[in-house]
């Protein structure tokens, strides 16, 4: 999935979804206080490989690592980029 499929199925989500919405809202607020990790998010959740996925989160910053795994935790749950 490219990065503009995966924000379409998000957005799709959180307008039917209020739970999801606000679940996510806050893990991506805690996101916009590193720079350049939103990109960087987008690019871990395209990974199918769950190896190389972990692999991709352990190069981010400490403080990051909570809230993309929460992040990717979402979109697992909800299936969203499979």
């Amino acid at each position: 999935m490219n990065p503009y499929q995966l924000i379409m199925n998000v957005q799709q989500r959180m307008q039917q979804d209020p739970d999801f919405a606000n679940k996510f809202n806050k893990a991506v607020s805690e996101l916009n206080k590193v720079p350049g990790l939103q990109q960087r998010v987008i690019q871990i959740a395209q990974i199918s490989d769950e190896s190389q996925r972990e692999q991709a989160m352990e190069r981010l910053p400490k403080d990051a690592k909570h809230a993309v795994k929460r992040i990717l935790g979402l979109l697992d749950e909800y299936n969203i980029y499979k």
